[in-house]
């Protein structure tokens, strides 16, 4: 009787384990079939095999993530959030689902909310951290002048906040240099810093921090780090663009004149 009992257990955890595999090869096709119409460009397909891979398994933190960048990405900011949250429910702690809910808060403008899951960040010297607080300082219109300061601070003097390249931060950087003097001191830090970093790989903070130099009227160094990008790449326009901006707030008539000239011949 013991003897029949063991194998009708070990029959049944067979069948779990088995079920178990199966689901789990399931949830694995459904993402990766997401994936791939991702690629396609095919967003609700991606969306419906990403849903079906979290019937299986509803508390996988990645696949909440992806399904909430999705949502994001066809404009479902509402979605989108509860997703993240979800993601939060099951790991509270986890900086990349914290990160992506915090964007999305302050694409909306969602200050209040923001400030509840920014306590959430384990690591108060991260740039995660010290970027959203930076983000606060800027909805606060106006009241948020110290805390930009702080944060930018922080950020100006810890370059291992340069290892991941974050657009959107660089782009807010240049809205803010103008605040104070201080907030223009550690804007220059951090995009000196940036700029060697990235110029060579990524033509968008060439842009953004010729643009802050062009602002800070910082001109002659705005229009060196133009022309070094011309000189390896002459048909892009846009920093074309960006020294006609420069010669004209600097009221530069012959330079204006010759590059007329040198756009002309380009048409």
């Amino acid at each position: 009787m013991t003897v029949n009992k063991r194998i009708v257990v070990v029959m049944g955890l067979s069948i779990l384990i088995s079920g178990c595999l199966s689901a789990n090869k399931e949830k694995n096709y459904n993402f990766i079939k997401g994936l791939n119409e991702y690629q396609k460009n095919d967003k609700v397909s991606a969306l419906e095999n990403y849903k079906k891979a979290y019937e299986i398994d509803k508390n996988n933190v990645v696949l909440l993530n992806e399904i909430a960048y999705l949502y994001v990405d066809l404009g479902n900011y509402e979605e989108a959030e509860n997703y993240y949250k979800k993601a939060l429910e099951v790991k509270p702690n986890d900086e990349n689902s914290l990160k992506n809910l915090l964007q999305l808060l302050y694409l909306q403008n969602k200050i209040v909310e923001m400030k509840k899951y920014i306590p959430m960040i384990i690591d108060k010297n991260s740039f995660v951290y010290n970027l959203n607080n930076f983000r606060i300082g800027i909805l606060s219109n106006g009241e948020g002048e110290d805390i930009v300061e702080k944060s930018l601070l922080k950020i100006s003097s810890n370059d291992r906040f340069l290892e991941e390249y974050n657009e959107s931060f660089y782009t807010d950087l240049a809205s803010v240099a103008g605040l104070s003097d201080n907030t223009r001191k550690y804007s220059s830090i951090i995009f000196e810093k940036a700029y060697k970093k990235y110029s060579n790989k990524n033509k968008d903070i060439v842009k953004i921090y010729a643009n802050f130099l062009i602002e800070t009227k910082e001109y002659r160094k705005a229009e060196d780090i133009l022309m070094k990008y011309i000189v390896n790449n002459e048909d892009n326009l846009d920093e074309y663009a960006l020294l006609k901006k420069l010669y004209t707030k600097e009221n530069n008539k012959q330079k204006l004149e010759n590059l007329k000239k040198i756009l002309r011949n380009k048409i």
